[in-house]
């Protein structure tokens, strides 16, 4: 009996899914770190990231979960020893975005996401040993964002406001209705 109510609930869900426009899809990102965190960090970084959107009447629900990495950044020390750090981050993100435009063609959406972002700091030292050379932080994260999807493609603009470690971020994304 809990084997066929597990049943009904997933095929449940597949048409709930299906009749209110579920996708799935990977997309790729650029990152430009802002304000003080850019001294902190490459002039750039890079990311990758996993998305799903469910279409209910006006509105969009979003969920991303990803992964960036914003390079290694050398300090010097003096006398010689030089610093590297390397700073990765995990942010997973749900939130609404409002899609506007005519109903064929591109679509625009402008949106918001909150979440948490892990990041992860390493720190390599030339000389002296570096006492906590791992770092770890969970960050509180709002993201607003617009951007256009055509033909399966969502290219995308978004701005990552964390504590300390703002950044832009532009997104090319493909993904497929379930």
């Amino acid at each position: 009996m809990k084997k066929i109510l597990i049943a009904l609930l997933v095929l449940s869900f597949c048409g709930l899914a299906s009749a209110q426009g579920f996708k799935i899809g990977v997309a790729g990102d650029l990152t430009y770190p802002t304000g003080d965190w850019a001294d902190l960090t490459n002039s750039s970084g890079w990311g990758v990231e996993a998305f799903g959107v469910v279409d209910i009447v006006l509105l969009t629900v979003t969920a991303r979960v990803g992964y960036m990495n914003f390079g290694e950044k050398e300090f010097d020390l003096g006398g010689g020893e030089k610093l590297t750090a390397t700073t990765t981050s995990i942010p997973i993100l749900a939130g609404l975005r409002w899609n506007f435009g005519l109903p064929v063609g591109p679509s625009f959406y402008a949106g918001v996401e909150a979440g948490v972002s892990l990041f992860t700091t390493t720190y390599e030292s030339s000389g002296t040993i570096v006492a906590d050379p791992d770092q770890t932080s969970s960050e509180f994260t709002l993201s607003p964002n617009i951007g256009v999807e055509f033909l399966g493609f969502d290219l995308g603009a978004y701005y990552m406001s964390i504590k300390d470690a703002n950044y832009w971020g532009l997104r090319l994304g493909w993904g497929i209705g379930i």
